[in-house]
This record gives C-alpha cells, sequence and structure tokens, in this order.
C-alpha cells in the first residue's frame, strides 16, 4: 500500500497519496469508457456462440461497474482538489483495481477454452491491451497498477495452461514485458511525483513565510510598501504610512505620489548636500528606470527629515508599463548619525576644529580653486610656544582647557571660506583662502601673535604663551599639497629658530638649508658607519702651575667634498635624527682608548647632550668602554649642561648615582648662563665647575663680569669643587683668573683644538 512512498514523512506521504489519486480521478472518465467499449467487442466476437449469454452477463456486470465509478466522478467533479489523503484512500483504489482485473481475467479464463481462434485472437488483444492501458492509468498508485497487471496476468496464465498455443504463448510472453515495463514505469513516476511535491510544499512553506514577513513587516517595520499606477497615481500604500502622515486612505490613494508625500524643497539641514524635493521626485518617476535610495526632504512634525525611495517598474503581458512597485523608509536618524560620524572623522575631539583629514581635503579644494580661476591662497603653521611648561607645571586638564581658548581665538579669526584644524598636540594648521597677497597673510599672522601673547586665565591659574608660525603662499610658493605643507613647515622652524614668538615667510633660502640639512644627515649616518669623524683635543692647564692636566674630546667631521663641516651645524642634526647616541658612543669609545696611553695625571673631558644621557645604554657603553681600555675612571670626566638638570626625574639621578659609582668625574658645563640654580650643586655633587665664556670675555674691562666669576670661584671653593674657566684668550684674562683662585684654564690662549698627533707637545711624559 505504501509503494512509492520511501523516505517520505508522514505529512509528505499524505500530500504524495493525494496528488496520486486526483491524477487517477481525472483520469477516470476515460477509463471507464475504455472498459465498457472492450466489453462491448468481446460481445460482438461471441454474438453468434452458445457462450453469448454468459458473455452477456459479464458485460452486464462490467458496465454496472463503470457507471457506478463514472457517477461517483461527476458528484465530485466540482470539489476542490485534496491537499492530503489518507491510506485508505489507496486501499480503496487498490480494490477498486482488483475487481475491475478479477472481471476481465475470469473473461480470459472461463471462455479462452471455449472459444474458436477468431473469439480467441480477440480475447488475447483485450487481455493485453486492458493489462497496459489499466497498468498505466493506475500508474500513479504502484499498489494498484501491480494489483491490477498481477490479476490480469493470472487469467492469462490459466486459460494459456488449459488451451496452449504458440500465438497464445509469444502474447504471454509479450504480456509479462508489459507488465515488467509498467511497473519500472510506475515507480519512476512515483518517484518524480515524490520530488515534485516536495518542492512544491518547499515552496508553499517559503512563501508563507515571506507572506508572514510581508505582512509583519507592513504592520511592525519602519519601511512602507507603495504602488502606483502608469500615471504615478497611488494605488496603495502599507499602513505604516498612513501611520507616518496621519493622513487617510482616501487622502493617498487616487492622487499623484509627489502630492500626498510630506515633500518640502531645500535643504533638510540633516546632510552636508541638499537634498530632493517633489519636482525632482516626479522627474525620477517620469523616467520610468528602477531607481534605489532617492532621499527625498520631508517635513514632520514641523521638522525636516529625509525619506529614502527605491522603486522598480513593473508591465503588463504587453510589455506596456503598468507604474512601479517600491519600498520608502525614514533615514532621518540614520543620516544624522552619518553625519556625526563624517564630523567626527574630520574633526578634533578636544577643540572641534578640523584635523589633517579636513586640512588635506580643503587644501585640495583650494589648490583646485587655484588650478581653474586662479584663486591665491596661504597655509599658516601655527606651534606654540611654552606649551609643554603649561602642561608640566599646571597639569594635562589644563592644557586641553588652554587649547580650546586657543581655538576660540583662532576661530575669531577665520572667515567661512577659510579651514582652520588642529594637527598635532600644540600645533595648529589655517588656510587663509581670502588671501590675495602675502600682506594679508603677515597681517593676520600678526593679530593672532598679538591676540596668544596675552596672560590666559586658566582654572589652575594664569599662564603665558607665544606662538610661532610659518607661512607659505599658493602659488608663488608652491603648487602642490606636499610642497607647501613641506615649505610652510620650513618657515616655522624658521621662526622658532629666530626666537619664537614671530612669523616667517618661506623663501628659497630655507628650501636650500633644508635640502642641505637632508643631505648632511645622510651623510653622517654614512660617516658614523665608516667612522670618518674624528677627535680633536684642547688642553687644560692648572692655573697657577701652567701643567696640562686635562683635554677635552671635540668631535669633528671634514666631508670629501663638503669640506669641514661645524659642530654646531651637524650635531643638531645628529640630535634631531636620533644618532647623537651612537656618536656620543663612538667618541667614548675612542676617547678612551686614546686617553688610556697618557700619562695617568692627565684626564678626558667628553661632553654628554641631554639626549644621550637619557639614552638607556649610556652607563653600559661608559663602563664597557673603561673596562675595554683600562682607563682609570677617576681620568675620564663627563660634561653635563644644566638643561639636563631642569626637569629631573629619577632616572637622571640614578643614571648621576650609577656614574659617581663607577668613579668618574662629573662636570657641570657653562655654568652661570641659563637656568642656573645653586639647589644644583646641593643636591648632586659635582667635581668640577665650568664658568661660560661668555663671562671670561671681559673679566679685564667689565666690573660685574669680574664680580661674578669671583662670586663662582669663593663658591668652588667652600664647597671643594674645581673651577674651570672657558674662553680664555688674553694674558690678562689668564693672570686675573690665577690672581682670583681660578683652577683650571681653557681657551685658545692655551691651545686650539687639535688631532691627537698634534698634542705630543702637551704631554712631554706620554707613553709611547
Amino acid at each position: 500500500m505504501r509503494l512509492g512512498e520511501h523516505g517520505l514523512s508522514e505529512s509528505e506521504a499524505e500530500r504524495v497519496r493525494a496528488v496520486r489519486l486526483g491524477a487517477v480521478l481525472r483520469n477516470t472518465p476515460w477509463m471507464m469508457a475504455a472498459n465498457v467499449g472492450n466489453a462491448a467487442v468481446t460481445l460482438a466476437a461471441f454474438r453468434d456462440s452458445t457462450l453469448f449469454p454468459w458473455i452477456t452477463l459479464w458485460t452486464i456486470f462490467v458496465s454496472i461497474l463503470a457507471v457506478m465509478t463514472s457517477l461517483t466522478w461527476w458528484r465530485t467533479r466540482d470539489r476542490p482538489a485534496r491537499q492530503t489523503a489518507s491510506i485508505r484512500g489507496v486501499r480503496k483504489a487498490v480494490l477498486y483495481a482488483g475487481v475491475l482485473s478479477v472481471l476481465w481475467a475470469m473473461l480470459v479464463a472461463v471462455f479462452y477454452f471455449h472459444a474458436d481462434e477468431h473469439q480467441k485472437l480477440v480475447l488475447v488483444a483485450i487481455t493485453v491491451g486492458m493489462s497496459g492501458g489499466g497498468g498505466f492509468a493506475l500508474a500513479t498508485i504502484p499498489a494498484a497498477s501491480i494489483t491490477f497487471g498481477l490479476f490480469m496476468g493470472i487469467g492469462s496464465a490459466v486459460a494459456l495452461t488449459a488451451a496452449p498455443s504458440l500465438i497464445g504463448i509469444n502474447l504471454f510472453i509479450l504480456y509479462v514485458i508489459y507488465f515488467v515495463i509498467i511497473v519500472r514505469s510506475s515507480l519512476s513516476l512515483c518517484q518524480s511525483l515524490s520530488a515534485r511535491v516536495r518542492a512544491q510544499l518547499a515552496a508553499d512553506e517559503q512563501r508563507d513565510v515571506i507572506s508572514l514577513l510581508l505582512n509583519d513587516f507592513e504592520q511592525n517595520a519602519s519601511d512602507w510598501l507603495w504602488a502606483a499606477d502608469e500615471n504615478h497615481i497611488v494605488q496603495r500604500a502599507s499602513s505604516r504610512f498612513f501611520e507616518l502622515t496621519g493622513k487617510r486612505v482616501e487622502d493617498v490613494c487616487g492622487h499623484p505620489l509627489w502630492q500626498v508625500l510630506p515633500c518640502r524643497d531645500g535643504d533638510c539641514r540633516t546632510t552636508r548636500s541638499n537634498t530632493n524635493g517633489p519636482l525632482a521626485l516626479r522627474e525620477q518617476l517620469e523616467r520610468r528606470e528602477p531607481f534605489r535610495d532617492f532621499e527625498l526632504c520631508v517635513e514632520q512634525n514641523g521638522k525636516p527629515g529625509i525619506w529614502s525611495l527605491s522603486a522598480k517598474p513593473v508591465f503588463d503581458e504587453k510589455g506596456l508599463f503598468a507604474g512601479h512597485r517600491g519600498v520608502a523608509r525614514d533615514v532621518t536618524a540614520a543620516r544624522e548619525a552619518r553625519s556625526r560620524i563624517e564630523h567626527m572623522a574630520r574633526h578634533d575631539p578636544l577643540t572641534d576644529l578640523g584635523n589633517r583629514v579636513l586640512l588635506s581635503e580643503n587644501l585640495d579644494h583650494a589648490l583646485s580653486r587655484l588650478g581653474h580661476f586662479n584663486e591665491s591662497f596661504s597655509i599658516l603653521l601655527f606651534d606654540l610656544d611654552r606649551f609643554k611648561q603649561v602642561n608640566d607645571a599646571h597639569g594635562h586638564g589644563a592644557g586641553d582647557e588652554l587649547l580650546e581658548r586657543i581655538a576660540g581665538i583662532l576661530r575669531s579669526f577665520a572667515t567661512e571660506l577659510d579651514t582652520l584644524a588642529r594637527i598635532g598636540g600644540d600645533e595648529f594648521a589655517f588656510i587663509h583662502a581670502t588671501a590675495r597677497d602675502p600682506k594679508a597673510s603677515a597681517e593676520l599672522a600678526e593679530r593672532i601673535i598679538a591676540a596668544l601673547q596675552e596672560p590666559f586665565q586658566l582654572s589652575t591659574g594664569t599662564v603665558r604663551i607665544g606662538v610661532s608660525i610659518g607661512i607659505a603662499c599658493a602659488p608663488i610658493d608652491g603648487r602642490d599639497a606636499d610642497a607647501l605643507m613641506r615649505n610652510a613647515d620650513l618657515a616655522l622652524y624658521r621662526a622658532k629658530a629666530d626666537g619664537r614668538n614671530r612669523y616667517r615667510f618661506f623663501d628659497l633660502s630655507l628650501d636650500r638649508a633644508a635640502r642641505r640639512r637632508n643631505l648632511l644627515e645622510q651623510e653622517l649616518r654614512n660617516a658614523l658607519a665608516t667612522e670618518a669623524l674624528t677627535l680633536h683635543f684642547q688642553p687644560l692647564v692648572n692655573a697657577q702651575t701652567g701643567k696640562v692636566v686635562c683635554f677635552e674630546a671635540l668631535v669633528r667631521w671634514t666631508h670629501p667634498t663638503l669640506g669641514s663641516i661645524s659642530p654646531a651645524e651637524f650635531i643638531p642634526i645628529a640630535e634631531d635624527a636620533g644618532i647623537v647616541s651612537q656618536i656620543g658612543g663612538w667618541v667614548i669609545r675612542q676617547g678612551c682608548q686614546i686617553a688610556a696611553g697618557w700619562p695617568q695625571d692627565v684626564r678626558i673631558a667628553i661632553n654628554l647632550s641631554p639626549r644621550q644621557f637619557n639614552s638607556p645604554g649610556l652607563f653600559s657603553a661608559i663602563k664597557g668602554a673603561i673596562e675595554e681600555t683600562g682607563l682609570d675612571p677617576s681620568r675620564l670626566e663627563l660634561e653635563i649642561t644644566e638643561s639636563l638638570l631642569l626637569n629631573t626625574t629619577g632616572a637622571v639621578e640614578s643614571t648621576l648615582a650609577a656614574l659617581k659609582g663607577l668613579g668618574v668625574r662629573i662636570a657641570l658645563d657653562d655654568f652661570g648662563t641659563g637656568y642656573s640654580s645653586l639647589s644644583y650643586l646641593r643636591k648632586y655633587r659635582f667635581d668640577k665647575l665650568k664658568i661660560d665664556q661668555s663671562f671670561i670675555r671681559d673679566i679685564d674691562s667689565d666690573a660685574d663680569s669680574r664680580a661674578i666669576v669671583d662670586a663662582i670661584l669663593r663658591l668652588g671653593r667652600d664647597l671643594r669643587i674645581s673651577v674651570a674657566a672657558e674662553g680664555v684668550e688674553t694674558e690678562g684674562q689668564y693672570n686675573l683668573l690665577r690672581e682670583l683662585g681660578c683652577n683650571e684654564i681653557q681657551g685658545y690662549l692655551i691651545g686650539r683644538p687639535q688631532p691627537h698627533g698634534a698634542i705630543t707637545q702637551f704631554l712631554p711624559e706620554a707613553a709611547a
């Protein structure tokens, strides 16, 4: 009964049975007509036979069965097709096939033996035909088809057994072949029907889900559906639309779409660019083309908003335009969120000024206007002076407060066409779009400098700063963004080098200086790698005996093509390039190696820059050089500047203590200038103070200078610290310093810095 239902769930099997029974039911009239027709042919073939009465009785039974079946079909023909069927319906079909096939099998089994040759041929032909026709008619129900064919086969076999003949045997073999084909076809057809029903079930389920989701979408989603005819008249709309607009169905349906939507002209102020109005929507619809995310400016509850419409055209069976079907949604919040994100991506979160992204975009726009309309402009780069001191003294919160105040001041100088951006911690950029000549930019810079040099009242107290400004003018100083920014930065560098709190324009000399600086940096790296640097030594003598007690090691660089390059030029480059520690390490190793061959009472002095002193490998480099060369640590004198001590940290103090622990001497260079503080002398134990040459230069002619030097010398004696004087060039200076009690003298009077081979005159007792 369940043939052809393998692998089906019960619900699928019920649906498959309904389809199979429906196929058989549709063929019922033709099947009954075939039965009655074949019965009439049989009756005609036996009209002269003695079996005619029995054939007539058989025909009556067949006809009654056919009529009853046809009447059942007639009564149910207009009923809708059943979606499911139980196994009982299959059993009825099998029973019906069995009864009908038994009747036809009796015809052959009972009358074939008594029939003549003509009648036998008719019986065999009708039996084979009915087997094939009935089998195929019942093929959608394999059990019924097999039952029908099986009983017909039994009847034929009985007849052939009773009256065997060659033609009968051949026809029986043909019948068996038909039967096998029918069974195979029936099973294949059932398999195909099962697959088709399964696909239909899946499609129905998907359709139901889509329908459910669509229904839920129309009721609950923020989007709404709409449909318009070929004249753009609204035919229907989702309930969501009526909720949004507060309109009734009769106010919407039957009217053009652009009239029922709450459209408004102009900028919705929720995006950076204008959105579309009703006229633009009408033009879009009249193109009869699909469109997506058409943003329409609307008004809701007196406030501007944005609706996004998407639609596609529909066409009738003749290919004629039949209107649009589309969806719309309120994207006001999304556009506002996107606008905020775009603003954040282009603006500094602290000051709300532009950032580098906005600066780059607007600089490109300014260059585009320059190319198309010859509109000149300038770029001003600002760097706040003494901002680090504000952070250090008042805290970063005060620094942020100051930056916000400064941003407000700078914003007051900018027009709508200008661009103001914060591009670093205390760095700002200003695209002065309305500057038609350098004079206008100079006036702007002067006003900004004047405004920012006024005291600022912060929550933590009063602070004073300044600003250095570099200016590059387009197209004079460049026609591309990189060149203009680079040139403005060079001008800013010059403004800071010239004393800060001022502005400077870019000129070609700055470009030449920058190119030379870049060249020197590259060549300095090569010189360091090839050990092309050299050491010169300047002697220091005991002021009382005139005997050399120390040599200061000074690094020198002679380039094969550029010639001799001053340390005042290449040392700052090395510091900016981050290689001053490598140079300093080389000086320490080389100096210790050379000094190891001097007399034991002659020291070597080596300068340490603040950046080198703060490098993590300083202590290990000094210790390694001493151990490698065997130099007595007390013969190594390290000179540091007061700038290193301005913002002392635990690391500075621990490094000084560690160096003292090695046994090396520490000298404070350029004492008396800059930020000299007596607290340094109490906090740190120095071995030597070196008086700056600015006091020595006028010591024999200026009473104030002489008084300062005398005070430093007496301070050194009281603290038991050796004092050396730098820059001594005359006998008068030398004699006065000796009378005042200076310990050591250094200067051109004693000797200029010279290569190691030229200082042997100062070392009569030097080791070989």
